[in-house]
């Protein structure tokens, strides 16, 4: 640890990805880096896309605020993925290279839509991260299921969709 600042996982985090110790800041600090510039390859972060992944880090470390600032400064325009990308290992119970192109995906598509430049961006990621192009079909098509699925529940629910 660069630093030795390290976020605290959720009991959420716990739940929803298996994630039980603490995380190097700076480490993190690069996969949300990452994930900003993925989401921005379209030329633009929208507002939507990055609250996207301020709602799920809030959910998921505790105290996120200061990890939360530290992104918001971070010039995303002029980030290099692969450099990002070198600089993110985890040691969990969990893949933590899918879980960030699920992310990425998600965050990508939260502005309700996920361009093809974004797309590429993922691609691009998945390349460096060694993970098959059949996989990232894969995250795609989950992104999308629990797109339809959540639309799905409120129309259930008879809310506005």
């Amino acid at each position: 640890m660069a630093n030795g600042k390290t976020l605290q996982p959720s009991q959420y985090a716990k739940h929803r990805y298996n994630i039980e110790q603490p995380i190097d800041f700076d480490v993190a600090v690069n996969y949300g880096a990452a994930l900003m510039a993925i989401a921005g390859a379209d030329g633009e972060l929208v507002e939507k896309e990055f609250q996207w992944y301020i709602d799920e880090q809030e959910l998921l470390m505790e105290d996120s605020k200061e990890y939360i600032d530290t992104l918001r400064k971070f010039d995303w325009k002029n980030a290099k993925l692969d450099e990002l990308l070198g600089g993110i290992s985890y040691n969990f119970p969990l893949n933590f290279k899918r879980s960030m192109l699920y992310q990425a995906i998600k965050m990508s598509g939260a502005d309700g839509s996920y361009h093809d430049k974004e797309k590429a961006a993922v691609a691009k990621a998945a390349e460096l991260l060694g993970i098959e192009r059949s996989v990232v079909v894969s995250l795609e098509s989950l992104a999308e299921l629990e797109q339809a699925t959540e639309k799905l529940r409120l129309s259930l629910f008879e809310t506005e969709v």
